[in-house]
């Protein structure tokens, strides 16, 4: 009780820098990532740079640009890796190797000289050797993969690993459960910081714009913003003959075309002269917008486990958060990729493609439609399909899906509307009327009821 009393004094702390730390989690691990939770707000994924500048050391993290934070990799080689090398280190021979750093699976024999059911994993380590040998170092194991793989691919290559030690390593012993814990503690902070939006991304090289625009998801909804809308109509041969017409001043397209809405949702009409009702109201509710999108994104990746329960005593005892926790694992259920979908992925490529393979032609056209067979791809939700989870973000809050309206939604399947508002009087400390509640679920758009 007392550890989770701590956690969730963290929690109300950090609030959207708060990382959980597991209760079995390795002591020295455990320590890293709590000083790495109080400090990475003013670190920045994709900063290169240090920055001196005084008078930006007492300023406060969240209205830092982002290009004025300093490289969350100082941070994690600083804190982290020391914790995490040390924690490897104290490992027994079995669970050492379960943990994939690329300086130790290149220079010991383990990985190398294996004959595993994994060659292409330790073929991917040996072609990247020549490029990122010289930058490993036996005691940054995190940075290692970070540097090669980036933050997704190192999170997907941990989980695989983990996984392989569930199946076949796994006893139940203290140590199994810690080094379990352990893992998928830094598994979690990995996910936190992929899920960290990068500012800037690169177009190809030989098309002639500021690299320094991005081109992602317009910053209120789901949609590409303009620019790179732009960019996708012309590399798929979609322009309409108007576009082809402003295309040939490309410098005044340039400027034209914003890197941070979509045509939608840009601030002022084509005429240049008014402004856009459609942006004011979405920008007055962004911050709504960016929770309900960050709360789809932990729900999807599995970050935030809930198991349902059904006894209605049960369902009285929830707190309001919990109830939110319920409408999102309600709401999404069967519409995203769940971990059977991997499994059956994950089994159906071991057991029909054990030798090294060349991806094209016939084996790509298999595997893609094993993709779609097997984990619903294109129908089903993942934790990468942002535009879809943005969407979703942007339709809730048009919609007016407050929290008290998600918990009405939850308790609606078990009881009527006057044991609804006894429940809400009882979470919120204030009279809910039976008539608030009727009126409340009259206007509910009928895309968020839950079956």
């Amino acid at each position: 009780m007392e550890y989770a009393e701590i956690e969730k004094e963290a929690s109300d702390r950090l609030d959207r820098h708060f990382i959980s730390v597991w209760e079995d989690c390795d002591a020295l691990v455990a320590e890293g990532i709590r000083e790495f939770r109080d400090r990475w707000a003013n670190y920045s994924v994709h900063s290169h740079r240090k920055d001196p500048r005084n008078h930006l050391k007492d300023a406060h993290a969240d209205i830092k640009k982002e290009t004025d934070k300093r490289p969350i990799g100082e941070l994690i080689l600083e804190v982290l890796d020391p914790k995490v090398s040390a924690f490897l280190n104290s490992l027994p021979e079995t669970h050492f190797h379960f943990f994939p750093n690329p300086y130790w699976n290149l220079r010991h024999a383990p990985v190398q000289d294996s004959q595993s059911e994994f060659p292409l994993v330790r073929n991917f380590y040996r072609r990247v050797s020549v490029k990122y040998g010289p930058k490993f170092k036996a005691e940054t194991p995190l940075t290692n993969l970070i540097v090669m793989m980036g933050f997704k691919s190192a999170h997907d290559s941990i989980k695989q690993q983990l996984r392989h030690f569930m199946n076949t390593e796994h006893q139940c012993r203290p140590i199994d459960f810690r080094f379990q814990a352990t893992v998928d503690n830094l598994l979690e902070l990995l996910w936190m910081l992929h899920l960290t939006p990068t500012r800037f991304k690169h177009h190809s090289p030989d098309i002639k714009i500021n690299a320094r625009r991005k081109q992602t998801y317009c910053e209120l909804c789901g949609q590409r913003n303009e620019l790179a809308e732009y960019f996708y109509r012309l590399d798929n041969n979609l322009l309409d003959p108007d576009d082809q017409q402003e295309a040939n001043d490309e410098q005044k397209k340039k400027l034209q075309l914003s890197h941070r809405y979509c045509t939608r949702h840009r601030p002022r009409n084509k005429d240049g002269l008014t402004w856009n009702p459609a942006y004011k109201s979405a920008l007055q509710s962004k911050e709504q917008f960016e929770k309900e999108f960050r709360r789809l994104q932990l729900h999807v990746a599995g970050a935030v486990e809930y198991k349902p329960v059904l006894d209605d005593k049960e369902l009285r005892s929830l707190s309001a958060e919990e109830l939110i926790d319920r409408f999102f694992y309600l709401f999404l259920e069967g519409k995203t990729v769940t971990q059977e979908h991997a499994q059956a992925y994950f089994e159906y490529v071991k057991h029909n493609f054990k030798c090294p393979i060349a991806v094209e032609g016939e084996t790509k056209r298999l595997i893609d439609d094993a993709i779609v067979r097997l984990t619903g791809a294109g129908t089903l939700l993942g934790a990468d399909d942002e535009g879809k989870l943005r969407d979703i973000a942007r339709h809730m809050v048009d919609s007016r899906l407050t929290d008290r309206k998600k918990q009405i939604l939850v308790l609606k399947q078990g009881l009527n509307q006057t044991q609804i508002s006894e429940r809400l009087t009882e979470l919120e400390g204030k009279n809910i009327s039976p008539q608030a509640v009727s009126k409340a679920l009259g206007v509910l758009d009928v895309r968020f009821f839950l079956d």
